[in-house]
């Protein structure tokens, strides 16, 4: 048996190649079986709103006319669509592609770890053909369809560095910089929360990577380089908020990250309340308090507490009121209504006053407070938050580690006229999910359709349950290599294990961020969209430290 394993030649550098290849055309061969799913009318914040964005890209009138939604959110999703309707390539095909880029990016990344081609074409394989990487949610024309690619670009750049630091040191490093840094900049523009859930991985690789090069004769140059991924962030920043200036007359990347909105919701939440509910926000006592006290917010008074067609959009029923998630939502619209929403300029002194005032009132003794100043659309964090956070964290990490939510289609059937269809058809270049099943408002989807998605159900399957026993066995791995690693005391052994470390704590993070927000603000359930980037962390982690050669010493 072992003659016949000394027999087998490795994988060849062509092998590697044409087998990648293969894989990639395998995985674009089953997206193409896949249809998009809008709702036109339904989702105003959301899919409408990158779509119709990204028409005014393309069309050079940069975000469009501005408005209460303009600035609400970070924006690269849209610039990415109009890229790919620039280059006439289909919506869904294009994020696979993009997947797949950033699962080869890994693969390569991880070398230095996984020694043997054949272990590096694995781990592609594991990530390009992730169940989460094709999940209904994908399906969606909204930006997590790239952000846990981009995500993953990011650690794979820093760990294609980092290993190479220790393993080769006679490699350049600024290459796999540059891809942290591409990741980095375009996932921060993707997504607000991207900030809080990329730097510390950054800061942290950077110190260590810092520590590192400079105890070595001949590789403090090379530290340096490590400023790439900070300068591309930088530059990115600055290209959107210059375009934003241009065009509407403020120096921002969105209003919810910061700036007078983010003071003035950050302002409103310090106010005392009797309602002790957890997403809740400013419930109805505390506005009541606020419109009082401040004459620029009692100005949305009418339209926040009388509007029907506000409360209906907005308030929850069962709790007949809004819902923190909610809230900055409606008290934007309201603004809208009111007529503050008529330049950047205008809206920014509006919610600098509300912000001043609220402060004002609330320093003063004025009105009773719960917290300090603070800045941000997200609730001040309290003792009765920790349980459920813990709880939901703990749901959310086992929920990416079966790959729950992720069959390979919509079941629901995509809303909207026939011109609605035509016209996102035209630009996505994408088919969507509106045949209806005869008798049914359910999609149809046809007998070669069906016959894919059942087998991609069923790998999801086999897949969740591999990705089970390869997480525990890398954890065990891992623990058992502690020793070995302290006692080395050498950065090549150091870092691979703190490398796979931090990938574990970067998805634990990642869902105790989604977790605090679903107990405190949004209150929908555990959700595989907003934990998709766990992933593939989960996958690397599993892959890498249970083939990974060099992660003990």
């Amino acid at each position: 048996m072992r003659e016949r394993l000394r027999d087998i030649r490795p994988l060849s550098r062509r092998g590697f190649w044409l087998a990648a290849a293969g894989l990639i055309l395998l995985r674009c061969f089953l997206t193409a079986f896949q249809q998009t799913y809008t709702w036109v009318g339904g989702a105003p914040l959301d899919d409408e709103l990158m779509f119709r964005t990204a028409q005014a890209v393309s069309a050079g009138q940069w975000l469009g006319a501005y408005d209460y939604l303009t600035l609400s959110k970070a924006m690269f999703f849209p610039v990415w669509l109009a890229f790919l309707h620039a280059l006439r390539v289909p919506y869904l095909l294009g994020g696979t592609l993009l997947w797949c880029a950033a699962a080869l990016a890994a693969a390569l990344a991880f070398a230095p770890l996984l020694k043997t081609r054949g272990r590096q074409l694995l781990l592609f394989a594991a990530l390009a053909f992730a169940p989460s990487s094709w999940a209904a949610y994908t399906l969606r024309v909204y930006r997590d369809n790239i952000f846990p690619a981009l995500c993953l670009l990011f650690f794979a750049g820093w760990a294609g560095a980092a290993l190479r630091a220790v393993k080769t040191p006679d490699k350049p490093l600024w290459p796999w910089l540059v891809l942290a840094g591409a990741g980095l900049a375009a996932g921060w523009l993707d997504r607000e929360d991207a900030g809080l859930f990329l730097l510390p991985f950054a800061l942290a690789a950077t110190g260590i990577l810092l520590f590192v090069l400079l105890r070595r004769r001949g590789t403090r140059r090379r530290a340096a380089a490590l400023a790439v991924p900070y300068a591309m962030l930088g530059a990115g920043m600055t290209v959107f908020c210059a375009m934003n200036y241009v065009h509407y007359g403020v120096w921002a990347l969105s209003d919810f990250a910061a700036g007078p909105f983010a003071d003035a919701m950050g302002a409103m939440s310090r106010v005392a309340t009797a309602d002790d509910d957890l997403l809740l926000s400013v419930p109805a006592d505390a506005r009541a308090r606020l419109y009082a006290a401040s004459p620029s917010l009692q100005r949305l008074a009418s339209w926040l507490e009388e509007d029907p067609q506000l409360q209906n959009d907005f308030r929850d029923p069962a709790k007949r009121d809004y819902r923190a998630g909610s809230l900055y939502w409606a008290i934007r619209r309201a603004a809208q209504f009111e007529g503050v929403y008529t330049s950047a300029p205008a809206a920014a002194a509006y919610w600098r006053a509300v912000a001043d005032e609220v402060n004002a009132a609330c320093d003063s003794g004025i009105l009773p407070t719960r917290s300090g100043r603070r800045s941000g659309t997200t609730q001040p964090i309290r003792a009765a938050y920790v349980a459920p956070t813990l709880a939901e964290t703990a749901r959310g990490f086992g929920w990416a580690l079966v790959f729950a939510d992720c069959h390979p289609y919509e079941a629901l059937r995509s809303i909207g006229t026939e011109e609605d269809f035509a016209l996102w058809q035209g630009y996505l270049h994408e088919d969507f999910n509106a045949a209806a099943e005869a008798g049914r408002d359910t999609p149809y989807y046809s007998p070669y359709q069906k016959l894919v998605f059942a087998v991609m159900d069923g790998w999801r399957s086999v897949y969740a349950a591999a990705l089970m026993l390869g997480f525990v066995l890398a954890l065990l791995r891992q623990f058992r290599a502690l020793p070995a690693v302290r006692r080395a005391r050498r950065a090549d052994a150091a870092v691979p294990w703190l490398l796979l470390l931090g990938l574990l704590g970067m998805a634990l993070l990642r869902c105790a961020m989604i977790a605090f927000v679903e107990v405190s603000s949004f209150g929908i359930g555990t959700s595989t969209m907003y934990l998709a980037s766990v992933h593939p962390l989960l996958i690397l982690y599993a892959v890498c430290g249970t083939l990974g050669e060099g992660a003990r010493p």
